[in-house]
């Protein structure tokens, strides 16, 4: 909690299908801008000087970088991908993480979010990017899926210093509502999934009700489901706070 009360970080995410991590530094250095490799991720950069000159520099509009907090990028490490997936980024928001994925693999990228608003610069920066992602207003249209991501709405609680005004906004009401939804969200994306694929449950929050209690409540929902793999990352790690759990469809 002391450490939601400082500066967030300004951290860089490198485009591995354009460039390596040392070239992106050598890059960003020409416009003045200094940075250091963060240990949360391969692609992380954290920005030491001249964040503000970040968005009209030559490596950010060639598509060498995207902004992107490390443990975010951190998250989307922990997702399996490999060539010819069929992989769908399901609550997408900017899509911050679709990009990311697709950098690592030549997939079939979906991207859907509730409000497309928040993806209309998306085709921009996926042609930045050099790689493609298919925004669908109806995932169902294009199922299965081999992967699945949903980043759910939450509480926020990872990142509340990127917006303070969050921890006075949370109340028991607004909590157990939006737990209701993200139990709703895997409910509804489940089907979606092929036989053994991997559904990737993620939050910015650190509350349990919103984590670990959620991916005991849908194994409890679902038969024939595990989830070999749980991580929580906090500002402790240097970033922003993160859940993801990995869950398995066996039959």
């Amino acid at each position: 909690m002391r450490a939601l009360q400082h500066r967030a970080p300004v951290f860089l995410r490198v485009n591995l299908r354009k460039t390596s991590l040392a070239a992106a530094q050598a890059a960003l250095r020409q416009d003045g801008i200094e940075t250091v490799a963060h240990d949360l991720s391969k692609t992380a950069l954290q920005v030491t000087d001249n964040a503000r000159k970040i968005q009209n520099s030559t490596a950010y509009l060639s598509g060498l970088v995207e902004l992107q907090d490390a443990a975010s990028q951190a998250v989307t490490d922990l997702v399996p991908v490999r060539d010819g997936q069929r992989v769908l980024d399901y609550c997408s928001g900017g899509g911050g993480k679709a990009l990311a994925l697709a950098a690592r693999a030549r997939l079939q990228m979906f991207a859907h979010d509730a409000d497309p608003r928040r993806m209309r610069d998306l085709p921009d920066r996926a042609k930045r990017a050099g790689v493609s992602v298919t925004i669908t207003d109806n995932a169902a249209k294009t199922e299965p899926y081999d992967v699945i991501l949903t980043d759910v709405p939450c509480s926020g609680s990872g990142s509340w210093r990127r917006d303070p005004q969050g921890k006075w906004a949370l109340t028991a009401a607004k909590l157990t509502a939006v737990c209701t939804l993200q139990s709703a969200i895997l409910d509804k994306v489940a089907p979606l999934l092929a036989v053994n694929g991997v559904l990737a449950y993620a939050t910015c929050s650190m509350l349990r009700a919103e984590n670990e209690a959620q991916v005991t409540g849908f194994l409890q929902r679902h038969s024939g489901w595990s989830s070999p793999v749980q991580r929580r990352f906090t500002p402790l790690h240097g970033a922003d706070g993160f859940f993801v759990a990995l869950l398995t469809r066996e039959n």
